[in-house]
């Protein structure tokens, strides 16, 4: 099985951020000295993924800016006599191949509707991978996630038909009622989701595995987005029901991450991603 693509959504409003983001998108809040997405996409780059497609909204431009060459910034850094710049920008346009897909108002609202919309660059792949444009796995870049999701994706196919992969980390107990927790079983060994249980009560959850929506998928989740219903209360359509469905008809392995989980989708968890990637970059 070839994994070759990753699906980056990156359409949200970032509601949480604003008033900064009504004029500088989510995915683009920096890290250190480069946005969020770049952490995502040098992560699958380091793995061997070279091919992505990212869903934007309509008024998106600046990632699109990001990964486009400019020659004019360059040239002028160039008569500045900024040749170390220079080298840090020249090469963004051609770190991999990048497909944008707009998602329009009318196409509605959540976390599958990406998935819906790119339907048409990752229906002919043996799998890809889906993974939110605010947040990343940090590890230094001692290894790519990436690539340890694909080969445990890849085992838990070969041992178990699996056709999907959600990715859960630990949480405390006082601390699961935030989250979609995995209801599971183990198998051969692997474990594999039952469901996902939206925000349990206190003491009722399945497990202390808390989801944190990085996906591996087979073009087989795309008949179930066919018949897939919003929520009734949000308005929203939700890629964790997507999973839920998935794992009710085939098997859905749970992947664990060695790396830090750095969540950027609010000014807190956003402030901690650059402390801890700050802290690290001065110890090396």
């Amino acid at each position: 099985m070839q994994i070759k693509k990753a699906l980056i959504t990156a359409a949200g409003l970032g509601t949480r951020f604003l008033p900064i983001t009504k004029t500088l998108e989510k995915e683009m809040l920096p890290v250190y000295n480069k946005p969020v997405i770049d952490y995502l996409i040098d992560d699958c780059i380091h793995g061997g993924i070279t091919e992505f497609v990212i869903v934007v909204n309509h008024r998106s431009t600046q990632i699109q800016d990001y990964y486009t060459q400019n020659p004019g910034i360059e040239a002028e850094l160039n008569r500045l006599g900024k040749h170390a710049a220079v080298k840090t920008i020249e090469r963004l346009h051609q770190k991999a191949t990048i497909t944008f897909v707009v998602q329009q108002p009318d196409q509605g609202y959540g976390t599958a509707v990406p998935l819906k919309v790119a339907k048409n660059h990752l229906i002919d792949e043996d799998a890809f991978l889906v993974l939110m444009g605010d947040d990343f796995l940090y590890n230094g870049e001692k290894f790519s996630e990436a690539n340890l999701m694909i080969a445990h994706f890849k085992e838990a196919h070969a041992a178990n038909a699996a056709t999907g992969l959600v990715t859960c980390l630990e949480r405390p107990e006082e601390d699961l009622y935030k989250y979609g927790i995995a209801k599971m079983h183990t198998e051969k060994g692997l474990p594999y989701l039952d469901a996902l249980v939206e925000k349990p009560a206190p003491g009722t959850a399945p497990s202390n595995l808390a989801n944190i929506s990085k996906y591996i998928f087979t073009p087989k989740v795309f008949e179930l987005l066919e018949t897939q219903t919003i929520n009734s209360e949000s308005g929203e359509l939700y890629i964790t029901d997507t999973a839920t469905a998935l794992a009710e008809i085939s098997p859905v392995t749970i992947y664990t991450p060695q790396s830090e989980y750095l969540d950027c989708g609010t000014p807190q968890s956003w402030f901690h991603a650059n402390s801890v990637v700050a802290k690290h970059k001065e110890l090396s």
